[in-house]
């Protein structure tokens, strides 16, 4: 039978936990831009934690269930999940752009892999996005001459030596991989106390968390269709990793489909919206209008809503 101090003690410790959950959420939720501090901005908890899980594709509770909590905890990007405000979700979205698509980038290593697999790692994430747009990249050796700068650091960090000190913070192992910065800022800042890996499930995999930085880089949001690379939360080591149509639809939005080809497919779910060309960017089908909420499952609408569907 349980002493009643020990009971008092137990239920206070439940207490505290709870107030330290509920706590974490709330700063978690004004971080990613569910909560507001600006006047005009959401100060509804309620409404703010059910606007995070209809994004997430949770179950709407308006409550700090145990499925809620545990997606926030999840190590994620460090971008904001509304950033143009309002409670609207679609499919990609997009931030600015690049007033030009020819970009140069410039490395400053980190020290978990070799120079080699970083450079190798960091083309590699570019290319996914250059093989389905207009876009191509060049890497130069002065940081003050190129467009995008990609740098580690940690905690309170700074960057390359054309950078200003960033305004955020990293937070150590877990929760916050990276973040990165909309046209035509440039800067994508990587955690260095991550341990970044490659080809491999151990660790974090630096493909995976680069190609979606350089998502953000490019002028991509958030987009709340889980398997495209520009969910926020990280997924792990994706062997053979593609991108999503979302992604790719995302992309060509801001610089057209260009001459490339690799790097597109499904990349984990509702394949079918990759591609450009094949018959002119039309619907087929004069119902199309009415069904843009089965753009991401039903192959007829996929085949015959192309332009509805925004995959061209």
């Amino acid at each position: 039978m349980w002493s009643l101090p020990l009971l008092a003690t137990i239920v206070a410790l439940g207490v505290v936990q709870a107030e330290d959950e509920e706590s974490f959420a709330l700063k978690y939720l004004n971080q990613f831009s569910y909560l507001s501090i600006s006047r005009s901005g959401n100060h509804d908890v309620k409404k703010a934690i059910s606007n995070f899980q209809r994004f997430a594709g949770l179950d709407v509770t308006g409550r700090l269930d145990r499925p809620t909590l545990t997606l926030m905890k999840k190590p994620r990007c460090g971008m904001p999940d509304e950033v143009a405000s309002g409670n609207r979700f679609r499919r990609y979205k997009t931030a600015s752009k690049w007033r030009k698509t020819s970009l140069t980038y410039y490395i400053q290593h980190g020290r978990d892999l070799s120079r080699d697999q970083q450079d190798r790692i960091f083309a590699k994430a570019l290319q996914y996005w250059a093989d389905v747009s207009s876009l191509s990249f060049r890497r130069v050796n002065n940081a003050g001459q190129a467009d995008l700068k990609i740098s580690f650091g940690t905690r309170r960090h700074g960057g390359t030596s054309a950078e200003r000190t960033c305004g955020s913070t990293f937070d150590g192992p877990g929760r916050v991989l990276a973040h990165a910065y909309f046209p035509s800022d440039g800067r994508a800042h990587f955690d260095e106390d991550e341990t970044y890996t490659d080809g491999q499930s151990r660790g974090t995999n630096l493909l995976w968390v680069a190609t979606h930085e350089f998502g953000h880089s490019l002028g991509l949001e958030h987009t709340n269709v889980k398997g495209a690379i520009m969910y926020p939360y990280y997924t792990g080591y994706v062997p053979n990793m593609k991108l999503h149509s979302d992604d790719i639809a995302g992309i060509r939005s801001l610089y057209g489909s260009g001459g490339g080809g690799g790097g597109g497919g499904g990349g984990g779910g509702g394949g079918g919206g990759g591609g450009g060309g094949g018959g002119g960017c039309v619907d087929k089908d004069r119902r199309c209008r009415g069904w843009t909420r089965y753009c991401r499952s039903n192959r007829y609408v996929q085949a015959n809503c192309r332009k509805t569907c925004r995959f061209c």
